[in-house]
This record gives structure tokens, sequence and C-alpha cells, in this order.
């Protein structure tokens, strides 16, 4: 987003303030649960989505040096994400090609990666390198067995993968308006801050829900985000994609300083949901990426939160700034939507509520649902 167009949402929001008014649903819908709860819509879902469409999986930053590597997961699939000598972003099924042992953990840097099985060896570019005893295997046969590669485009300081290994991969087309708008954030020279990943008691779109509507955040809130942020939002939709931006409290001060003075967010911070778990949230000099990536469960995801910030890497007077942001993220993300969420997919798996209500002020979930249940098949229970 230009720093006109966000000149223009700060104004529009100034004007939501004064008015006491906000972007709202044409209606509130009711939903079925099992959006949340049944296991067989769980593993359409995985397949007609999470195993056949893009995904925003990293960051540049998660790899910004040569032979720098990060592993995460796809659909509980284990993944390794690579940048060979020459700087070209690389992603694999994080499996030995021999007997299927995971190869990496964690994130580093390296230019090969070494089985711990029987010691088979691969470069970072997904090449076999190196066979103990290779007498005992024909050539043809070590000749195919490179690291299984999937279609990976490196787009706006994001990484998009394809899950399948011979899908086809137009990264600017899956992003469309939302790559536009994320183009102007020079997400390619931000830097890795911190890391926190668990196994949450959550169906995956509950994480999801949480990013991009502001309805609850007075509520679950009130002693961290809730007090800096206003009440009047605005929803962006973007077809598969959705914007939410929140007003800080003082938004309205911006009316007594110039435009060319307004401070680089313009009084206001945005959610950023790409399709289909992915949330990048931009504040004042720092972003948080959240993916929620489903499992085995239809009640359980595996949950990572990552914040990064602008600047040089390693400045001494951002790192106490970096670390206090990235603490105050993770209480926000762990010990407030995290809890409350896993109460809420505890109660709907018990059958204590028959269905859902999204109200109007939740336009983004509508409209995301929406668009989960036309992929995966399931349209008319969002009718």
């Amino acid at each position: 987003m230009k720093r006109h167009e966000r000149i223009a949402m700060a104004k529009e929001m100034i004007r939501h303030v004064e008015s006491n008014t906000e972007d709202l649903a044409p209606d509130s819908v009711e939903f079925d649960i099992g959006r949340f709860t049944d296991q067989k819509r769980f593993e359409v879902e995985k397949e007609k989505i999470f195993l056949s469409m893009p995904q925003v999986l990293a960051l540049t930053a998660d790899i910004p040096e040569p032979n720098d590597y990060y592993t995460t997961t796809m659909a509980g699939r284990p993944i390794l994400i690579t940048r060979d000598r020459d700087g070209k972003a690389h992603a694999f099924w994080n499996a030995c090609r021999h007997r299927g042992v995971q190869l990496a953990e964690g994130c580093g840097h390296a230019k090969s990666f070494t089985c711990g099985y029987h010691g088979w060896t691969f470069a970072n570019d997904g090449r076999l390198m190196g066979v103990p005893i290779p007498e005992a295997f024909k050539k043809e046969e070590l000749a195919a067995r490179n690291l299984v590669e999937l279609p990976c485009e490196e787009l706006y300081g994001l990484i998009v993968v394809h899950p399948k290994p011979d899908g086809e991969l137009n990264a600017k087309e899956f992003l469309g308006r939302m790559g536009e708008h994320l183009s102007d954030y020079g997400l390619d020279k931000i830097h890795f801050v911190n890391h926190l990943e668990q196994e949450a008691r959550i169906n995956w779109k509950h994480a999801v829900d949480g990013g991009v509507e502001g309805y609850h955040v007075p509520y679950l809130h009130p002693n961290t985000v809730g007090p800096m942020s206003g009440r009047q939002f605005m929803h962006v939709d973007m077809g598969l994609h959705h914007i939410l931006a929140t007003p800080e409290t003082n938004i309205l001060s911006l009316k007594d300083i110039p435009e060319e003075e307004w401070e680089e967010w313009c009084g206001h911070s945005i959610s950023n949901a790409i399709f289909p778990n992915t949330v990048l949230v931009f504040g004042k000099g720092i972003i948080a990426m959240q993916r929620s990536d489903p499992g085995n469960h239809v009640g359980v995801c595996n949950y990572m939160f990552r914040v990064y910030a602008w600047g040089k890497k390693g400045a001494p007077e951002n790192a106490e700034m970096e670390k206090g942001y990235a603490s105050f993220l993770n209480k926000v993300a762990i010990e407030e939507d995290m809890k409350i969420q896993s109460n809420s997919q505890v109660m709907m798996e018990a059958g204590i509520v028959p269905d859902l209500l999204f109200g109007r002020k939740e336009a983004n979930l509508i409209k995301m649902h929406r668009n989960y249940d036309l992929l995966s098949g399931y349209a008319k229970a969002a009718e």
C-alpha cells in the first residue's frame, strides 16, 4: 500500500471515529458448527485447500542469506525451505529419499543435509550428493533420488509454495490485490526477531478468525492491545484475501499535523489475511506472522507465531524494543487469544452450542468462511 493510500485509509478512519460509524457487513449470518468440529469435513478441507492450493509458508527474512534454511509444516507434512548458494529459494518435502526420515529441524545455515539414519547427504538445492556404499544401489536409482521439490516463488518478501510437486504456481496471480498492497511495505528488508510454535487445541480457522476481526479486542484484550485500539474498524475484501485496519486511539491527533508530516503508519495498524491460513500484522516498527497449520485432528493445529522488525538486525538501539514487542505479542497470542479459542473449541465439540452467529462487525469472517466453504465443496453450509 502506497503512502497516499495509507493517508486515504487514515482519513476514512478519522471520519468513522468522528461520526462513530464503521464498516459493517450487510447482515449477520448463521453458520453451522461443523466447520470447526466435523472430522470428515476437515479432511476434505485439507485435501482441497491445503494439499491443492498455494500458501505463504515463510518470509524472505526467514532465510535472508545464501545457504540459510527454515523448516515448517504444510497440512501436517514437514517442509524444508532453503536458499541455495546463488540466492534462489527452494521448498522440499523434508524427508530423505531413502527411508523417509526427516532431514532438518528448526532453522539455520547449511550447504547440505545428512540423514541421521543411513548417512545420505543432499545439497540445499535438493541434489543427492552422497550415499554410503553406493555400489549397493543401481546408478539410475540414485539418479532419481533427489529431494522432492515443490513449486516455490519468492515475491514481495513472501515465500509462496504449492503443495503438489507438479502443481502450477503463479505467486503474483495467487496474491492478486493483496500482493500489490504488500509490495510497498518492504518486507524484503525486515529481520527475524522471535519464534513461538506449539500444538494448539483449536481448529486452524479459529486462529485466522482471531487475526482479522476486531469485535473481540476490547473484551479479550482489556490490558494489552485493547487500550491502544479504536473501535471503528475497516474491512477490505480482496477476493480470497482480506484486510482489517484498526485505528489507534489517538488517531484524531493527526488532524493537527500536516499530512506530509504524518508518521509512516498514519495512526493505524493493519492485519492482512492471506488465504488460507497466514495472517501478517503490521504495526509501528514491528510485524507478526501467524500460521495455523492443520494436522490430523479437526480440533488441533500447529500454531506458529513469528515476530519481525524493520531496520538493521542486531542494532543495539533496537534490541530492547524488539524484545519487548515480541514478549508483548506472544502474551496476546498465547495467553489471551489461544486460551479463549481453545475454550470455544472444546465447548463446540461437546455439542453445547448448535450453531454459530457471525455479526455485522465480523464482515471479514463472513466472507472468509464462505470462501472456505466454496473451495472445499461445502458452499451450502454458508447460505
